[in-house]
């Protein structure tokens, strides 16, 4: 087994990524958000565990996570980012510049939502 297979095997989540795309309507490029790539095997490693800042009416939380994707698809630093593993849904921004190798590429990115 190729070691790209055996990193593989350790996906156990489906991502959808969105990012900015051009589109021509009635011969003018216009820039807007769209889906780069849906249901992509992936898997999503926590850095940190979440920390809370207190706002006026509720706590926003934060946490850096990694995500483990194949090589061959381009994530633009600033994509949003969905994942879906272990039953739940993570909802991830400000994704950096990839670290891409042969067998898959590594991008951080953080996951923000009130508590």
């Amino acid at each position: 087994m190729t070691p790209r297979k055996m990193l593989e095997k350790t996906y156990s989540g489906l991502c959808t990524i969105k990012g900015t795309t051009t589109v021509k309507i009635d011969g003018e490029t216009i820039i807007q958000e769209g889906i780069i790539a849906e249901n992509q095997p992936c898997r999503l490693s926590h850095n940190s565990n979440a920390h809370a800042k207190q706002g006026s009416v509720s706590a926003e939380v934060s946490q850096m996570v990694k995500l483990f994707l194949a090589p061959e698809i381009e994530v633009k630093p600033g994509s949003k980012i969905a994942v879906i593993q272990h039953g739940r849904t993570y909802n991830l921004e400000a994704s950096g510049l990839p670290a891409v190798y042969s067998t898959h590429q590594e991008i951080n990115l953080v996951e923000v939502g009130k508590a």
